[in-house]
């Protein structure tokens, strides 16, 4: 499932649609400091290739491991210091591919970065 907006954890843990085995999360937040210069706020918007960049790495993660469910998300708009900025939920049977799936899906959003972020 790839979600881009406004959400915050609960509504995203609500989408989850059977707890079974393992769940694992990541949420990523907006931090004070990036690249050792403060940030007050940041601009985070949704470029014409995000949902396809989204859906790559879906499809890479289901290609790779055994996993029941996964949400890809991330935020857009004015976000300040302490916002939910990105999360990767995923569901399996056992934790091990599970962290593992997660694991991935993050670092691929941050290498592909399918949102175009500005920090202030």
């Amino acid at each position: 499932m790839i979600l881009i907006g406004k959400a915050d954890e609960e509504e995203l843990m609500n989408l989850v649609p059977e707890k079974k085995g393992s769940l694992v999360t990541y949420f990523g937040y907006v931090r004070e400091r990036s690249n050792g210069k403060e940030v007050k706020y940041m601009v985070c918007s949704e470029k014409e290739s995000s949902h396809a960049i989204l859906e790559d790495i879906e499809n890479e993660i289901k290609s790779k491991f055994p996993i029941d469910f996964i949400i890809l998300y991330h935020s857009v708009g004015k976000l300040k210091v302490g916002d939910l900025i990105s999360a990767v939920i995923v569901s399996s049977v056992h934790r091990e591919e599970g962290f593992d799936a997660c694991r991935l899906g993050i670092n691929l959003i941050k290498k592909k970065e399918p949102v175009k972020r500005i920090e202030f």
